[in-house]
């Protein structure tokens, strides 16, 4: 019976473990939203201190993009045809957390796709696919401001654009010459272009400056600009260049020339364009800050040079402002030298900024003090008016400190426009906006 009873049993049910143990093929764009929630995710738990998770949230992300990378050799072109798909007709339009996450994202594979091609390209020699990628995102430029910004993001600076790109760069510049694509874009990709085909030896400077004298005569703005970087930077033409610029006399363009300058040249040349075009600039705060931001004790150096030769009083205030405003000892350093030492008001008074930015209260309240104390600032409404916007930044410091530069500022001959300010300031800092008798005993009123 047992016998029978075993050859009557029911075989167990056979599992396929090979079938169960193979992961479902992912689908292209509910991985990237996967990847883009997982972003925003750890975003969250990074900002609530929520350390072990957001590692763990970042780690499943790592994971993920490496299988999508495995899965699709095509990730670069898919992630173009995404984003084209998603946001090619948004331009000028606000985007939610949500999108401007999944843009991160889709800019990450990419980039990460262009740097795979370029490195199997450099190991073998072929270039057909690294240079197809790339030209999908050139011919992708113009469709809107969305995919111009990603060409930017991902071609600018790196080694993808070759020579067989070129017809297409040039193209993109004529319809940036007739506003069709963003100007400042399509001169980062010309001048790219020209800076790799000078790496790989296929064009020589001398020959790309050459070239750019002849743009130099073109009506096309984008042109001249790219133009005038090259010659910039080039030893032999920069003089030549400068004196073009200062003949032509044209504000805007040299505006626009010295902050590409001051991005793209290394820090001496770009120090001796803006020094050169200095009296020609309108606006150049951004320039400094950026140059600063990139090599802060050379800034410094440069103040500290400026003051001792006692020349380019405009410069000095540029370079106390680029150097100043940035959170670390040596702007501080910076602004007190020029507080103690620079004959101009306006540096001092630039420099009185950076300590109401950076410094303690008493230090702050100190360097405000002493720049009033200067007769030339204290009847001079327009410099007063520069003291008055520095309080603001100590109005969620000291309310004694705001109390007693509030009162002093009051005796002193304001413009309306400073004296509603002030009052408007002494308001919101001050119980009564500053007008109690604490307030007033600092002058003896």
């Amino acid at each position: 019976m047992a016998e029978t009873a075993a050859a009557v049993a029911p075989h167990p049910e056979r599992v396929d473990v090979t079938a169960a143990s193979v992961p479902a093929p992912l689908q292209f764009r509910e991985a990237i939203d996967a990847l883009t929630s997982l972003g925003l995710r750890t975003a969250e738990l990074a900002r609530n201190d929520q350390r072990s998770e957001a590692l763990a949230a970042d780690a499943e992300a790592r994971t993920l993009f490496e299988q999508v990378f495995e899965q699709f050799p095509d990730a670069g072109e898919r992630s173009l045809d995404l984003l084209i798909e998603l946001y090619g007709g948004t331009d000028a339009q606000p985007r939610e957390p949500y999108d401007n996450s999944r843009l991160g994202v889709l800019q990450v594979v990419l980039a990460t796709e262009l740097a795979r091609r370029q490195q199997t390209a450099s190991a073998t020699g072929e270039h057909a696919r690294a240079d197809a990628l790339t030209q999908a995102l050139l011919d992708a430029t113009p469709i809107c401001s969305t995919t111009a910004e990603m060409a930017d993001r991902c071609l600018h600076e790196q080694p993808y654009l070759r020579a067989c790109h070129e017809p297409t760069v040039l193209h993109l510049l004529h319809l940036a010459g007739e506003d069709l694509v963003d100007r400042d874009i399509v001169t980062h990709l010309l001048l790219t272009l020209w800076d790799n085909l000078k790496a790989s030896g296929q064009r020589s400077s001398s020959e790309l400056s050459q070239l750019a004298l002849v743009l130099l005569g073109d009506s096309d703005p984008s042109k001249v600009v790219a133009a005038c970087r090259q010659l910039l930077a080039d030893d032999h033409y920069r003089s030549l260049a400068l004196a073009w610029l200062r003949e032509r006399d044209d504000r805007a363009l040299a505006t626009e020339v010295a902050q590409l300058a001051a991005q793209e040249l290394p820090i001496e040349q770009a120090l001796q364009v803006l020094r050169e075009l200095g009296p020609m600039l309108s606006h150049t705060r951004g320039v400094y800050l950026g140059l600063a931001a990139r090599a802060p004790e050379r800034i410094a150096d440069a103040y500290r040079e400026q003051l001792a030769a006692d020349t380019h009083p405009e410069m000095r205030r540029e370079l106390v402002m680029g150097v100043g405003m940035l959170p670390d000892e040596v702007g501080l350093e910076i602004a007190e030298l020029a507080l103690q030492n620079d004959p101009s008001p306006d540096v001092r008074i630039q420099a009185m900024f950076a300590f109401t930015v950076h410094a303690e209260p008493a230090a702050a309240e100190r360097a405000m003090s002493q720049v009033l104390d200067d007769p030339v600032v204290a009847g001079d409404a327009k410099h007063l008016g520069a003291v008055v916007l520095a309080l603001q930044n100590l109005e969620q410091g000291d309310p004694n400190t705001v109390a007693r530069l509030g009162a002093r500022l009051r005796t002193l001959p304001l413009s309306p426009q400073s004296r509603e300010l002030l009052d408007e300031i002494l308001a919101r800092s001050l119980p009564g906006g500053g007008t109690g008798p604490g307030a007033m005993q600092e002058n003896g009123e």
